[in-house]
């Protein structure tokens, strides 16, 4: 949890420097999918440290492009975004090799259903098999969403030696998590959103602060009877690894959100 806040310490970096645009013909930023609550960035011949920035208003979240191909959300709302791809140059210094800004008029939740990062997944994935053997048969979201988290909490172990190995562009992969049986928090929060919007219930990823955990931390929103619900398969697994009482929806007072995804 303590290697992310470097991330913030470069994107301070980033900002102090102007990059210069580049002609960049093989980058490509597609907008067709914009309203929906997703933007799809193209980058062939990929080859350096490479970033995608998603701005509007005055909030800004940066993203790293590990792939030729890849989705990003959109979830600020609807207005006008500005969305641009920066490789590095050397440092914590890059250039802007495109950049391209456009009104966006997103659907409600839908952003919240899609596979983009740092939540990605596809339905040849086994988490996502998983999912739907699980879900199987159930009434309504309640009951998806319970089984799906009994299966985390009961199944997925925190995993105390993992932060140390950490790059500071680590992402989850919902399979490796699965198929490992543990993780840290940013695991289990990726891999229950996953599964969860492969079921068609609208869930976020969110990261910063809960009362009692001294490090920063993940957890999920759910979307559920009309109102976003705090689920934290993190906290409960590890209270039901202590024998210890917990419930599914947690108390957003114990909560200080900075990012959702």
């Amino acid at each position: 949890m303590r290697k992310f806040r470097y991330i913030s310490l470069l994107m301070i970096c980033m900002l102090l420097w102007s990059p210069i645009v580049v002609d960049a013909s093989n980058v490509s930023i597609d907008t067709k999918q914009a309203n929906e609550g997703i933007v799809r960035i193209s980058y062939a011949g990929l080859n350096k440290k490479t970033k995608v920035m998603v701005e509007k208003d005055s909030t800004v979240y940066y993203y790293d492009l590990k792939n030729e191909e890849d989705f990003f959300p959109l979830q600020f709302g609807d207005g006008d975004y500005t969305v641009a791809v920066l490789e590095n140059v050397s440092g914590t210094k890059y250039k802007m090799l495109t950049k391209k800004s456009f009104k966006v008029d997103v659907e409600e939740n839908s952003v919240y259903l899609k596979s983009a990062q740092p939540v990605t997944w596809n339905k040849d994935m086994k988490a996502i098999k998983l999912a739907n053997s699980i879900a199987q048969g159930k009434k309504g979201s309640e009951e998806v969403i319970q089984v799906i988290y009994e299966y985390i909490v009961s199944n997925i172990e925190y995993d105390y030696s993992k932060l140390d190995q950490l790059s500071t562009d680590y992402t989850p992969d919902i399979d490796t998590i699965l198929q490992d049986g543990k993780g840290i928090c940013y695991d289990y929060s990726v891999l229950f959103a996953a599964m969860l919007r492969s079921q068609g219930i609208p869930t976020k990823l969110v990261k910063g602060y809960r009362n009692g955990i001294n490090a920063y931390h993940a957890w999920n929103e759910v979307y559920i009877n009309g109102r976003w619900e705090i689920i934290d398969t993190t906290y409960d697994a590890y209270l039901l690894d202590n024998g210890t009482s917990h419930s599914i929806f947690q108390d957003k007072n114990n909560y200080n959100k900075l990012k959702e995804y």
